[in-house]
C-alpha cells in the first residue's frame, strides 16, 4: 500500500516562560501510516498528543524532523501551500466543535469549501453538504441551527464539515472527549465507517482505550517518544 502519512526524526521544543531553558515535549518520532489505515495515539495529558496532530495538520510547526503527507514534503511548502494543504489535503474534528452559532447546520458544513482553494460552484457544494449530512444522519437538520440540536449531533456536523472538501487525511483530536458513553461510541463507530467505506486515512487522539481499540493500529506517547502498542 502507498505511504499516506511519513514522519521521521521528529521534534518539538519551545522555551520555556522564563526564557533560560528549552521545553522539550517530544523527539525522534518516526511514524509511518499506509493510505487507508486507521491510528489512535494514545498517552497521558501533557505528553504530545495534540502537538503532533497540530504539526500534521500545519497548525504548529516542528523544532526538527521530515513530514510527508500524500507525497508533499511539509517542510518545503510555501505559506500560500500551507494554507491550502490545510483546506484540501486534511480534515480536522477537534474536541470543541467550533460551529457558527448563527449558520444553519448546511451552512456550516459548506463553509471550508468557500475558502478558495476548490473550483466548487456553490450549488455543487451545497449538493455535496446535503449529502455528506445524509451520510452521517444528519439530513433531516439541515436547515437547524448549533443551538437547536444535540451535542452528539453537533460533532457529527463536526465531522461533516471535515469531509466537504475530501480530504485524504482525517485528524481527530478527542473527538468524544466532550460528549457521553452513547455518543462517543456513536461517533467512533461514524470515523470507522468513514475510515473503512470511503478508505480515509485516520488519526485520532485519544483518552480512551475503547474507542482507540476501534483503531487498526495504536501508538503510546509518554516522556517525549512515541511507541507502537499494535
Amino acid at each position: 500500500m502507498n505511504k499516506m502519512i511519513e514522519i521521521s526524526n521528529l521534534s518539538k521544543s519551545f522555551p520555556s516562560p522564563d526564557g533560560e531553558e528549552m521545553v522539550h515535549v517530544f523527539s525522534g518520532v518516526d511514524l509511518v501510516v499506509e493510505e487507508g489505515s486507521s491510528v489512535a495515539i494514545v498517552g497521558p495529558s501533557g505528553s504530545g498528543k495534540s502537538t503532533l496532530l497540530n504539526i500534521v495538520g500545519l497548525l504548529d510547526k516542528p523544532t526538527d524532523g521530515k513530514l510527508i503527507v500524500a507525497h508533499k514534503n511539509l517542510n518545503k511548502l510555501k505559506e500560500t501551500e500551507v494554507s491550502e494543504y490545510r483546506n484540501q489535503t486534511v480534515g480536522f474534528v477537534f474536541q470543541a466543535h467550533h460551529l457558527l452559532p448563527s449558520c444553519t447546520v448546511l451552512e456550516n458544513v459548506m463553509l471550508p469549501g468557500l475558502a478558495g482553494f476548490g473550483e466548487k460552484v456553490t450549488e455543487e457544494l451545497k449538493e455535496r453538504a446535503n449529502q455528506i449530512l445524509e451520510e452521517v444522519g444528519l439530513g433531516h437538520r439541515t436547515s437547524h441551527l448549533p443551538g437547536q440540536i444535540s451535542g452528539g449531533e453537533r460533532q457529527r456536523v463536526a465531522v461533516a464539515r471535515s469531509l466537504i472538501n475530501q480530504p485524504s487525511v482525517l485528524l481527530a483530536d478527542e473527538p468524544t472527549g466532550a460528549l457521553d458513553s452513547k455518543n462517543s461510541e456513536h461517533l467512533v463507530n461514524l470515523l470507522k465507517e468513514l475510515n473503512e467505506e470511503k478508505s480515509l486515512t485516520l488519526v485520532m487522539v485519544t483518552h480512551s482505550a475503547e474507542s482507540a481499540n476501534q483503531m487498526k493500529q495504536a501508538y503510546h506517547l509518554d516522556e517525549g517518544s512515541l511507541r507502537q502498542e499494535r
